[in-house]
Parts: C-alpha cells; structure tokens; sequence
C-alpha cells in the first residue's frame, strides 16, 4: 500500500509499503480521506514537536476509513463500517521499519473493536489510540472529507465545554488557524460574547468571521490590550485560548483577562512550565492546563450534523489526491492554504 512517510528533517514523501495485518479483535479500514493538522503536522515533519518521536514514520492522525475485513472474534464490528482515525500502525508500535506518526495517511488502516476485547480479556489493556476510534453511523449522512474535520472539531467543542464557556461568558482566541476557527464556532454555539480573534495575517482575520466572530484584532498593526478593552467595557475577557503557540503573545495576553479570568495554553510547543515561569502579569487570574477529550464530544457531534448546523466545508480550504501530499504541504507551508483534506 502507499503511505506518507516522513523523516523529521522536512521531508514528506509516499512510499510502497506492506499493509498492516488484523490480530482477532482488530478490522482492515480502507483509509478513504485524512486531512492535515496543519500545525502539528509540520511540527512533525520538520523534527519541531515537543515531545520526543521516532522516524522515520507514518504521518497523519485525522483520518476516516470503511471496514473492509474484521478479525475472527470481532463482534460489534461489520464489513462497511465507517470510523475515525483508522491508523496503518498504532503510537508506540511499527509497521516493518516505519514507526506510527499515528498513521493515517495511508491506504489502509486498522480498527480495533474495543467492547468485544475487553468483554474476553478483561485484565488486559488496549493501545489508547483505539478509543479515539468512533463510528460514524449509517444514519449521518457525511461525505469523507468533511467527515475528517470532526476530529478537529471534537477536540475544540469538547475544551470549550470542559473550561465552561458558556452564556455571559467572554472569550479571546489567540490565532486564526483551524484550531482557532473551532473554537471560535462552538464558543458562539455555547452562548458567549463577545467572542475576539487575535491573529497577524488580515486574509486569515477575514475568514474566520465567517464562523461568527463578534470581533478581529490584528495585534502587528494594533494594540490588543487596547481593542480589548474597548470591546469589553474596559472589564477584559473571561476566557484567553491560546490556539498559536507563541509564548511571547501568551505572555502578553494575560493582560487581556477580567478578574477572575482564565488563560489556557491549548497550542502548547514548549513545556508546560516555560508558560507558568514567564507568565507575571498582576491580577487575580489563573493560568488553567487541560486539554480535550475527544472521545467524549462524539454523540454530541453526531447530534450537530442531524441538526445540519456544522459548515464543514468552512473548516478547510483545498481537496488534493493523496498523491499530491507533498504539494499540498508545500501550500500549507507558504499560507497558500491553511487545512487540505487529502483523498485516498
């Protein structure tokens, strides 16, 4: 099969490989869709993540495939299955002499039917990959590619949820990147104003008012503090997300805060303490670590798409055949593009 391989050194390319093969509990996907997480994949591709990996290795996490083949004693899985994030090998494993970037852009990929291990093997422990590893129901009508973006976007909606935005709350986003247009759509879902986009590109700015953004702040040409304050009455934000990853802006922006106000490191490409040793700004605020449970927004999702309120097709930018995938992150790479859905 043809899968993404990449070195860490800033090369992307596809090579043949052997296809993964199903123990008795797993499932054969054929990988029909993977979209870029354009920050963490370039991280990943030019050796800059912030926790150790292996290379060379199989890139791409946002992945959606059908079942084509199940093992012998899976159950509660059928041939023609959807599910997300069918991988060509698991984190922590490898496929011949690849290691799992979490390998989803490839042809095939694997599942694993995860009641029907621990009804049999109840002492055991799975890979903790496989529970991000959902169905999508024949009942929710959704192409592949926007079917990739609802792993982005469970991420976003469940952080927004865990952190309690919510009505009367208000929320400043740091970056305008896809990650930030997720957070962007499910705080205007949950209630808040006003909700603020701080980024450095106008192209960007303009596009993610397309998600419902009260407010847009371009902090190169203008004073963040400032226009803060403004929007707020003078009283700042409830609500700092940092979707960017610049420590400086971090730092900086806990100006933005209301008393009481809350910052979160969501983007983070340092060690969590870098932000907690350079963060002194006066106030009675805090300075709040957690990160998303994906596998928790899932229904709730589901529920989204029957409702017909989700704008995949905003989330995204271009649509590429995988055998373009070094193109397309030659377009990411340049700002020519800012998500591509890759199509198997």
């Amino acid at each position: 099969m043809k899968a993404a391989i990449t070195d860490g050194k800033g090369n992307i390319w596809i090579e043949e490989i052997s296809e993964p093969e199903i123990n008795d509990y797993q499932c054969l996907c054929k990988i029909l869709a993977c979209a870029t997480c354009s920050g963490t994949d370039q991280h990943i591709i030019n050796g800059e993540f912030p926790y150790p990996l292996d290379y060379p290795g199989i890139l791409g996490h946002e992945s959606v495939g059908v079942v084509i083949k199940t093992g012998k004693k899976v159950r509660y899985i059928k041939e023609g299955d959807i599910f997300l994030r069918p991988a060509a090998v698991y984190p922590g494993e490898k496929l011949g002499k690849y290691f799992s970037l979490w390998g989803g852009f490839a042809e095939y990929g694997i599942i694993t039917d995860i009641k029907a291990f621990y009804q049999d093997n109840p002492d055991k422990v799975l890979n903790n990959y496989t529970i991000f590893q959902q169905k999508i129901p024949e009942d929710i009508k959704i192409t592949p590619s926007d079917a990739t973006m609802l792993i982005t976007l469970k991420e976003t909606f469940s952080f927004i949820s865990k952190i309690g935005v919510r009505m009367g709350k208000s929320v400043a986003i740091l970056g305008s990147g896809p990650v930030a247009m997720g957070f962007c759509f499910f705080s205007k879902l949950s209630g808040a104003y006003p909700v603020i986009v701080i980024g450095r590109r106008d192209q960007s700015l303009e596009y993610i008012k397309n998600l419902g953004v009260d407010f847009v702040i371009n902090n190169k040409k203008e004073d963040m503090v400032k226009k803060v304050k403004e929007f707020t009455g003078n009283k700042g934000v409830d609500f700092v997300i940092d979707a960017a990853g610049d420590k400086n802006l971090f730092t900086e922006a806990t100006q933005l805060l209301a008393e009481n106000g809350k910052i979160l490191p969501y983007a983070v490409t340092s060690p969590a303490n870098y932000f907690i040793e350079r963060v002194k700004s006066p106030g009675n605020w805090q300075v709040i670590f957690t990160g998303p449970s994906e596998n928790t927004a899932h229904n709730s999702l589901l529920g989204m798409i029957k409702l017909g309120i989700i704008p995949f097709n905003l989330f995204y930018s271009h649509k590429m055949k995988f055998e373009k995938i070094k193109d397309g992150f030659s377009l990411l790479k340049n700002k020519k593009a800012f998500k591509i859905v890759f199509e198997m």
